[in-house]
């Protein structure tokens, strides 16, 4: 029967693959059949085998000792073959093992050592460490490589950490070991430093380094660099010990500024117990609504009248005391915590305002962070459908920096608020970084003047001039003005002079749980027209 052309090729390439082992066998075993035949013809070997089939006819051995002669020439060709295939297998297995290994002690995307295989590293390096013999541990954190990440991509932002990894290894010594142990972080093992110097200077070149700006796939993007340093034996005999306050230094770093470099020093470690124990009580106080609003009147400088309340943050705990804002806030945004106190937050003070006159302000801020979240300005305007406050007496406060980190959706968010008749006031005004026609933009209905240049009214001429400046860039664009940290009558009696619409602070009250307003307004005038 002929097979189809198609399943015969089939056929033929499947039987002549030589890659296949049954292919290979077959093929050995003809081999050894053919080689049994030629060299009995060769060596004339049939008429001897013959007869020594004849001599021994009585014991039926001629047909068994030429198939015991033909076989034991084909299992010793098999057995030469197989050993070669075993070799070949046994190489390629060692090489495929030893390529996983490396695999898994190096990161894919920079070449450079991992985690694990850095903690292998350092274990053997303070085996050898002593009084005489220090070795030092840096570890690296890429400042805004996160906001390019986000804006640009992964794709920018792996090239970016691949440049970065080339940089920093152009500069380390031979005997350094550079490592990646995570996203943007990176860490080097100096094994022998004669004194802080080495580790120091080292610290500045990769700083200046990394200054020089990333041009990635037309991408031209600037990044600082967070280097935290710990000494060994001095910080620590154990990887891990030596590790965490290397990171506790970099956290220290990070604090400082952009590219700062900080070595440990033992009050970090009681530093950084607080502020685990802060973020820890910190999620307990918000599931158990512990942080409460405190509210501080809004006071109109013509009659010194209140006509609102500015919410701010107030956290005791009962086993830390009192924890100013200034310390849980950046710990709940950096924990993306943020989002669900705001919210809380908002909703009690809208709760709360709705037991004011009804023609009075209530102020909230949000932070940076939020700004970020596109549905920011959605969940606020649910917040004030369920809690039934009017949206026109609310001020939601924003900064500069938290405008420009993400101007399209801080535009979206604004446009949401304003369009259901929310008002927007800059906080902080002249502490950021925005330009005047990126304010402009957002179309603003109020300037709060940072207390910084308020509380240096009465030494600083200076400041007079900033306060004078922003005061009169105000009227100019028809928005209202609010003075915070007004503590003196120097300072407000400036103020009005200059033509500031309203102002807050320690002179009119400090912020007061929701309980103390009505006694509060009953002591001073408050406006029940203002609007």
């Amino acid at each position: 029967m002929k097979l189809p052309p198609k399943l015969s090729r089939g056929l033929a390439i499947n039987w002549f693959d030589w890659r296949r082992p049954e292919t290979r066998d077959a093929v050995t075993l003809v081999a050894a059949a053919v080689l049994a035949y030629v060299v009995a013809h060769t060596y004339d070997l049939a008429p001897k085998l013959f007869q020594l089939g004849i001599d021994y006819a009585e014991w039926e051995l001629d047909d068994m000792i030429f198939v015991v002669f033909v076989m034991s020439i084909a299992m010793m060709i098999y057995a030469i073959r197989r050993y070669r295939d075993l070799s070949r297998e046994i190489k390629s297995r060692i090489g495929a093992e030893l390529e996983a290994r490396k695999l898994a002690r190096h990161d894919p995307l920079t070449g450079l050592p991992n985690r694990r295989f850095f903690e292998e590293r350092l274990e053997e390096y303070l085996g050898a460490c002593s009084a005489t013999h220090q070795a030092a541990v840096l570890m690296l954190d890429l400042d805004g490589f996160k906001a390019v990440n986000d804006t640009h991509g992964h794709a920018v932002g792996d090239k970016a950490l691949s440049e970065f990894a080339r940089r920093v290894s152009a500069i380390v010594r031979a005997d350094a070991f550079l490592a990646r142990v995570g996203g943007d972080e990176f860490t080097i093992i100096m094994p022998k430093i004669d004194s802080l110097d080495d580790p120091t200077n080292l610290a500045r070149r990769i700083a200046a380094a990394v200054a020089e700006p990333f041009v990635v796939e037309h991408v031209t993007a600037e990044f600082g660099v967070g280097i935290g340093i710990a000494i060994a034996p001095n910080d620590g005999v154990h990887a891990d010990e030596l590790v965490r306050r290397a990171d506790r230094a970099l956290y220290r770093a990070k604090a400082a500024g952009r590219s700062s470099v900080r070595f440990f020093e033992s009050e970090m470690d009681t530093h950084v117990e607080r502020r685990i124990q802060i973020e820890r009580d910190l999620r307990s106080a918000i599931a158990s609504n512990g942080i409460v609003p405190y509210y501080q009147p809004l006071v109109s400088l013509d009659g010194n009248r209140i006509i609102g309340f500015e919410a701010l943050a107030r956290w005791e705990d009962s086993d830390l005391g009192f924890i100013p804002p200034d310390v849980f806030i950046p710990i709940a945004e950096e924990t993306c915590l943020i989002n669900g106190l705001s919210d809380q937050l908002f909703r009690r003070a809208c709760l709360d305002a709705n037991t004011w006159p009804t023609t009075f302000v209530l102020a909230f801020n949000v932070s940076p962070v939020q700004l970020r979240d596109p549905t920011l300005g959605l969940r606020l305007l649910s917040i004030l459908g369920q809690t039934g406050f009017n949206p026109r007496h609310l001020e939601i406060e924003i900064t500069e920096s938290g405008l420009v980190e993400n101007i399209e959706v801080a535009q979206t968010v604004i446009d949401q608020l304003r369009q259901a008749g929310v008002r927007i006031a800059l906080d902080d005004f002249g502490t950021g970084y925005a330009t005047l026609s990126q304010l402009l933009s957002f179309h603003l209905d109020k300037i709060k003047i940072d207390r910084s240049f308020v509380s240096r009214l009465d030494q600083s001429e200076e400041s007079q001039v900033i306060v004078r400046a922003i005061l009169g860039l105000a009227k100019g664009f028809g928005l209202t003005t609010t003075a915070e940290g007004v503590e003196d009558a120097g300072q407000l009696a400036y103020l009005k002079a200059n033509g500031c619409t309203e102002g807050q602070g320690y002179l009119f009250s400090k912020a007061i749980p929701a309980a103390d307003i009505p006694t509060l307004l009953h002591r001073l005038p408050y406006d029940s027209a203002a609007a």
